[in-house]
């Protein structure tokens, strides 16, 4: 499931709740996608 981060509170909830954005602390409506902490290399030919 996708991963989804607070930017006032800065706590993290899996999935979005039907509805309007926002999150599920606070209720403020800026979050952000948290991104994985795998990095990915790709070689160039």
């Amino acid at each position: 499931m996708t991963k989804y981060k607070c930017v006032r509170c800065g706590k993290e909830f899996d999935g979005l709740l039907e509805g309007p954005v926002r999150c599920p602390y606070c209720s403020f409506r800026v979050i952000e996608k948290v991104r994985p902490d795998v990095v990915k290399t790709v070689r160039a030919e």
